[in-house]
């Protein structure tokens, strides 16, 4: 799906990238952020991401004791509150989606911005009919590198010295930055936010100011059985795929079956002798599909969540499901990825989508990257 990238600044940037091409299929400028409707258009049939002046955005940091991820709306501002000179009420305070407090010996990084600034940003898109799901200080669209970034886009320039350590400066700066300046080595500025960087760093969206579900009245009333059929057919695709990298490794048959038997007790891990996998499965997936059988109906809260884990499985198609469960109004699930941005990607969306997402061991062994979560509805 293509992408759009807008800078809310001004003169204001954009640019649309399509990633399978890997080229810009259109860029411009605007004059402000009144002529964002001009992108109405494009916005839909693209996925869109917004850049805010990070002349706007403070980028500190807090040191807290160790204790729950839960506090963190309440412990953040009254930290910074001796630091800052506005009322803390009239900030908005964001951070990593899966920061948690660790002791004095690991910061929190943070972002500050004004909530009057943060709702213009939102009231201009809305006006436009834009929905933006994610939206970054511009400093976090550079790549992080040993000796510094820099980079001049429109009437700003950009610096980022490491992960945590960004600014951004109106032209002509008052002091210079001995970073690097890659901005010659792209033909438009906007075209460094295609390579993702901004996606690891800290959105915006988040607090009051997340992205809320949309649900139609006709769907709230619906019952949990269509999720429990999307959830079933998503278990035979899981079994699916276990086949065929198996048939595609030449496995003997005695392998297969084993397999087939190993997924098969973790996905129902309730059971403990298998009779006739193909006709086991059946009976389940005829129990989810029907809604007859008290065992569906206890069932229904955990397909419940797989189903609005939906769309953070569809923003990471990469990612691969090893293992699932249920139990104790928890997910848990096990899944492998190329690299560690993309397990920060899904657990951000799934975020974003309203779910409490608890990060397990992260191992990375011979290029993959696999981890443990906990997902749960919050309360």
């Amino acid at each position: 799906m293509e992408q759009l990238y807008i800078h809310l600044a001004q003169p204001m940037q954009w640019l649309i990238w399509h990633p399978g091409q890997g080229e810009v299929i259109a860029s411009g400028e605007l004059r402000n952020l009144e002529q964002l409707s001009q992108l109405q258009e494009q916005a839909q049939r693209c996925v869109v991401t917004a850049f805010v002046p990070g002349q706007d955005v403070i980028l500190t940091e807090v040191r807290l004791p160790s204790g729950s991820q839960r506090l963190l709306p309440q412990l953040i501002p009254n930290a910074l509150e001796d630091e800052l000179a506005s009322d803390i009420d009239q900030l908005h305070f964001a951070w990593p989606a899966n920061a948690k407090p660790a002791g004095v010996e690991q910061p929190i990084p943070v972002t500050v911005v004004e909530r009057q600034r943060m709702q213009l940003w939102l009231d201009a898109l809305a006006q436009a009919g834009i929905e933006c799901d994610a939206i970054y200080p511009d400093y976090f669209m550079l790549p992080v590198t040993e000796a510094g970034c820099q980079l001049q886009l429109g009437a700003s320039i950009l610096v980022r010295e490491a992960t945590w350590q960004a600014y951004s400066v109106d032209q002509p700066p008052v002091v210079q930055s001995n970073a690097e300046d890659i901005t010659a080595n792209y033909e438009m500025p906007l075209q460094v936010a295609t390579l993702g960087h901004a996606a690891a760093s800290i959105n915006l969206r988040q607090g009051d100011y997340r992205v809320l579900r949309k649900r139609s009245t006709h769907q709230v009333q619906l019952p949990w059985r269509p999720v429990g059929i999307a959830a079933a057919l998503a278990l035979v695709a899981v079994f699916a795929q276990q086949l065929m990298t198996y048939v595609q490794l030449g496995h003997d048959n005695e392998a297969l079956t084993q397999a087939i038997n190993d997924t098969y007790l973790t996905a129902f891990p309730n059971e403990t002798r298998i009779v006739n996998v193909r006709s086991q499965l059946r009976q389940h997936l005829t129990e989810v599909g029907s809604g007859s059988s008290q065992e569906a109906a206890v069932a229904g809260p955990g397909l419940a969540v797989m189903a609005e884990l939906e769309p953070a499985f569809r923003a990471t198609p990469q990612l691969q499901v090893e293992l699932m469960r249920y139990s104790s109004q928890k997910l848990t699930l096990q899944v492998n990825a190329d690299n560690f941005d993309t397990l920060q990607r899904f657990q951000q969306v799934a975020g974003e989508a309203g779910l409490a997402v608890t990060q397990g061991q992260v191992t990375n062994k011979d290029g993959v990257v696999t981890a443990n979560y906990e997902v749960a509805k919050e309360s």
